[in-house]
């Protein structure tokens, strides 16, 4: 059993770190993808608020802002009361959706052709030095990655508990699971560094090394 016999020795521990590094992927990406959600819900009901509130909607902050009730915020929303508040409100969730997934990508690059490829598409692959040769990499590139995922936390923690109350279905805590999803992806992103980088060392060990790590 050649196979069984070659987790012995050197090779053990390392094998097994690498395993957890690869896993806490999964881990990173599900963060991502619940921000990603976030969003879904924050365009969606502000959206629908809008909507409904459109031409009826008084205000109860119209105090604040000198008694005009076109000043503020629709209520429930992140929309503000301007010309352009609603067009702006969408653009801001449908780009922090493309943040999203280009953190996500730059997280999988290194597993995946896909990535990749969306990365290229939006002229973030500066992650790798040629199409040819992956494994040329900075590791700059993962803190930017690191910083841009710290952005998302802010954005996303600010806007997530406006608009978000739960109507017709109190079984979801909306603005408890936008907490979560931000508190999630702000500790998750240390050690997707950590785990990264020993990804990418490992990727990048001659070949003669690679018993001691099994990749």
């Amino acid at each position: 059993m050649p196979d069984a016999k070659s987790w012995y020795g050197k090779s053990f521990f390392p094998r097994i770190w690498m395993m957890l590094c690869n896993l806490w992927l999964i881990v990173a990406v599900g963060a991502l993808v619940m921000n990603f959600v976030v969003w879904l819900m924050i365009i969606i009901k502000n959206t629908r608020i809008f909507q409904d509130e459109l031409g009826t909607y008084l205000g109860n902050d119209k105090a604040l802002y000198g008694g005009s009730p076109e000043s503020g915020y629709v209520d429930n929303t992140n929309i503000p009361k301007h010309l352009g508040g609603v067009v702006f409100a969408a653009v801001l969730a449908i780009a922090m959706m493309i943040f999203i997934l280009i953190a996500l990508a730059a997280d999988v690059f290194i597993k995946t052709e896909v990535a990749v490829k969306f990365l290229s598409a939006f002229f973030t692959d500066g992650l790798y030095t040629t199409e040819t040769d992956l494994l040329k990499i900075e590791f700059f590139f993962l803190i930017a990655n690191a910083f841009l995922k710290l952005f998302i936390v802010v954005v996303t923690g600010s806007e997530s508990y406006i608009g978000l109350e739960t109507v017709g279905a109190p079984e979801i805590d909306t603005p408890l699971f936008c907490l979560y999803a931000v508190m999630i992806l702000l500790g998750s992103i240390p050690i997707t560094v950590i785990a990264e980088i020993f990804i990418i060392s490992d990727k990048r060990r001659p070949a003669a090394n690679k018993k001691y790590t099994g990749a």
